[in-house]
C-alpha cells in the first residue's frame, strides 16, 4: 500500500484511501477497516491513542492471561517481540517486551498499559481491527492506517468467553522484524486458545464454588426459598420454585440479577413483588481468592398473595397513571407519609417518576406551601458546599416549604457526612417538611443520612409494571398528540410491552413523544417505532453503543433479518455480528 509525507491531514488521507481501495493487492479485511477509520475521522498523519489511569485487572480475562504471558516472556527472553493482553474496549492492560530496542518503539508510538488502541482512536492496526472484526488478523506496515505505525507487524486474536462466547479482548504480538506473518499467526492463535481455556477453567472454579454455597445455604436446618446466580448460571431449590410463581417469580429473578452484578451488594433489603407479597433478600456474596463468583439469595416472603381487587390499594387522588398494585402501594405509602408531614425518602432507578410524585402530592397536599428542589452542587468548592447547606437550613426552619433533595446517591463522602451532621441537629426542630431521592443500589442499605428519613418507599421500575405499559402509552399519545388521537397496532402494542425499558417511564414518555409527530390519523404500527423499541436487553446503551444498535437493526430490516448479509453490508464477520447482537438484545424474529 502507498505511504503518505508525515504530517498528512484528513483530506489527504481519504485521497490515500482512494488510492488504497483501487489497490489490487489491498485485503478486504484491510479496506473496510480504513473505510471505518475514515469515518471515525482519525488522522493518517497524527496519534492519538487515550490513556486511561490504572485499567482494571481484577477481570477473569486478566487474571487468566497474566501468567501464562510471564511465562511466555520468560521463553522469548531477548527477542524482538512484544506480548500484550487489552480488554474488549482496545485498551491495554499488560504489556510484556525485554528487547530494548522494541521497547523504545513501542513506547515511542504510546503502544503500552493504558493506552487504548481502538479502530476509533488510531485507525487500522492490529488490536482494534482484530476486535472491531471479531477475527484474527495480521496487520503489518503500511497496512497500518496511521503512518507511525507502520514500522510494526502485528498479530491479534480476539479472546471470547468459554461459554458465553462473548468478547473479552484480545491477544496481541508486535514485532519490528521481517518473517513469516503465518507462523506470527499460528503463535498468536495458540497463546488465545490458551487464555481461553484458562478462562474456562476459571469459570469452572467459581461455578463450583457457587454451587457449593448455594447447597450450604439449601442444607440449612430451615433453608426456606434460595436462589444463587451469577452472570452464566441461575439455581433455585424446589421451596423457590413453589413459593415464587407468575409476575412474582420474573420481578424477583430480575431483581436478584441486578443485585447479583453488583459485587459490592452484600447484606439484607427487601422489595414490593407484583403480589402485594413482600420479599426479604439475605444477599451472600460467593467470593474465592478474592474473586467474585455469584451471589447466594435466601429468600423471606412476607405477607400472602391477594389476587382481586382486595390486593390493590385504594387508587388515589394525585392524578397519576397506574393500577399495578406494588405501584399503587408506593403512591399510597408515600401520600400517606406527605400527609403526615413525615420526611420522606424516595428510592427508584433514574427515570422511574420520583420527581413526577412529589409534584403530585404537592398539588394535591402543598396546603399553599412552596416546593423547592435541589441537588447535590457540582462545584466542590468551599463557598458554594456552604450557602447550599445554608440554604437547606433556611427551607427547612421555615413551615412555608416542601425541600426535595433530588439525587443524594451523588453525594459525595465530605458532603453527605456535612449534610448528615445538618440534618441530624435540625431532626425533630425543622418545621420544613423534606423529601429525598436516590437510586436504589448506589448507596448502602445501612446509611446514616438514609435513616434520618422516617419513612422509605420504593418506587418500581417500568418492567415491574407490565400492566400499566399500555396505561402509560395511551396517555402519553394523547399529551404530545392534542388532536385526532389514533392508537397502535396489535404489533407495535405488543413489541412495546416487551421493551425492557431500561430507562423506565422516562424512556417510554420520549418513544411516544417522536412517535406523536406522526400524521394523526394513521395507526402506529411496529415499523414505526425506534430501534430502541426492538431489543431485549436491559443495559442502558452510551451513545455510541445506541448508534451501533441502531446501525445493525437498520441494516437487518434492509436485509429482511438475514444475519449473514447485513454483516457482509457492516464489514464484520458474522460471529461478531452474532456477538453484537446478543450484546444489545437484538432478535430477528422481533423485528417482524
Amino acid at each position: 500500500m502507498p505511504r503518505h509525507p508525515s504530517g498528512s491531514s484528513l483530506r489527504a488521507a481519504r485521497e490515500l484511501y482512494m488510492q488504497v481501495t483501487k489497490d489490487p493487492s489491498a485485503r478486504p479485511l484491510v479496506v473496510a477497516s480504513w473505510h471505518r477509520s475514515m469515518e471515525y475521522k482519525v488522522k493518517s498523519g497524527s496519534l492519538d491513542a487515550p490513556y486511561l489511569d490504572n485499567p482494571n485487572l481484577d477481570t477473569p480475562l486478566a487474571r487468566a492471561a497474566l501468567p501464562i504471558l510471564d511465562r511466555l516472556h520468560e521463553q522469548l527472553a531477548d527477542d524482538p517481540v512484544s506480548t500484550m493482553i487489552t480488554d474488549r474496549n482496545g485498551v491495554v492492560l499488560s504489556r510484556q517486551v525485554s528487547h530494548e530496542g522494541l521497547t523504545t518503539n513501542l513506547n515511542r508510538v504510546h503502544l503500552a498499559p493504558g493506552h487504548v488502541f481502538a479502530e476509533r482512536y488510531v485507525g487500522t492496526n492490529g488490536i482494534g481491527t482484530a476486535l472491531a472484526s471479531g477475527r484474527t488478523v495480521m496487520i503489518a506496515g503500511s497496512e497500518h492506517y496511521v503512518e507511525a505505525l507502520r514500522d510494526f507487524r502485528c498479530a491479534a486474536v480476539p479472546i471470547l468467553h468459554p461459554t458465553r462466547r462473548t468478547l473479552l479482548g484480545a491477544f496481541n504480538l508486535t514485532t519490528i522484524q521481517p518473517g513469516s506473518d503465518g507462523m506470527l499467526m499460528a503463535f498468536a492463535r495458540s497463546v488465545a486458545a490458551q487464555i481461553e481455556a484458562e478462562i474456562a477453567a476459571i469459570t469452572s472454579r467459581r461455578e463450583r464454588a457457587l454451587f457449593q454455597d448455594y447447597m450450604e445455604a439449601c442444607s440449612s436446618v430451615r433453608p426456606g426459598p434460595v436462589l444463587a446466580l451469577n452472570r452464566d448460571v441461575v439455581m433455585m431449590n424446589e421451596q423457590f420454585r413453589a413459593a415464587v410463581t407468575g409476575p412474582d417469580h420474573y420481578a424477583l429473578l430480575d431483581h436478584a440479577r441486578e443485585v447479583g452484578e453488583d459485587p459490592r451488594w452484600e447484606g439484607t433489603r427487601s422489595i414490593a413483588l407484583p403480589s402485594g407479597r413482600v420479599a426479604e433478600l439475605r444477599v451472600s456474596r460467593c467470593r474465592r481468592e478474592d474473586s467474585d463468583a455469584g451471589a447466594v439469595f435466601r429468600v423471606r416472603l412476607i405477607g400472602r398473595p391477594q389476587p382481586g381487587p382486595a390486593a390493590v390499594p385504594a387508587r388515589s387522588n394525585l392524578g397519576l397513571v397506574g393500577s399495578c398494585p406494588h405501584w399503587l402501594r408506593a403512591v399510597a405509602d408515600s401520600e400517606a407519609a406527605f400527609v403526615a408531614g413525615t420526611w420522606l425518602r424516595l428510592l427508584g432507578e433514574a427515570g422511574v417518576g420520583k420527581k413526577t410524585l412529589v409534584e403530585a402530592l404537592h398539588r394535591a397536599h402543598g396546603g399553599g406551601r412552596s416546593l423547592v428542589m435541589t441537588q447535590p452542587p457540582a462545584s466542590d468548592a468551599p463557598a458554594v458546599i456552604e450557602r447550599w447547606l445554608h440554604d437547606i437550613q433556611r427551607l427547612l426552619v421555615e413551615p412555608s416549604h416542601v425541600l426535595v433533595l433530588h439525587d443524594v446517591h451523588l453525594l459525595s463522602d465530605p458532603l453527605r457526612q456535612q449534610l448528615t451532621s445538618l440534618l441530624t441537629d435540625l431532626d425533630g426542630t425543622a418545621t420544613g417538611q423534606l423529601v429525598m431521592t436516590r437510586q436504589p443500589s448506589m448507596v448502602s442499605t445501612d446509611d446514616e443520612l438514609d435513616r434520618l428519613c422516617g419513612i422509605s418507599v420504593e418506587i418500581p421500575p417500568l418492567r415491574h409494571r407490565h400492566g400499566d405499559i399500555e396505561h402509560l402509552m395511551r396517555f402519553f399519545l394523547r399529551k404530545y398528540r392534542a388532536s385526532g388521537e389514533s392508537g397502535f397496532s396489535m404489533d407495535a402494542l405488543s413489541m412495546l410491552q416487551r421493551c425492557p425499558w431500561p430507562e423506565n417511564v422516562r424512556q417510554l414518555e420520549s418513544v411516544i413523544r417522536g412517535l406523536a409527530r406522526r400524521p394523526s390519523d394513521r395507526m402506529i404500527h411496529a415499523e414505526d417505532l425506534p430501534p430502541e423499541c426492538r431489543v431485549s436487553s436491559h443495559k442502558v446503551l452510551t451513545t455510541i453503543e445506541a448508534l451501533e444498535r441502531d446501525a445493525i437493526l437498520r441494516g437487518l430490516l434492509n436485509r429482511n433479518s438475514n444475519v449473514q448479509r447485513t454483516a457482509q453490508d457492516l464489514g464484520i464477520s458474522r460471529a461478531t455480528m452474532y456477538r453484537k447482537m446478543r450484546r444489545y438484545g437484538i432478535v430477528p424474529s422481533n423485528l417482524t
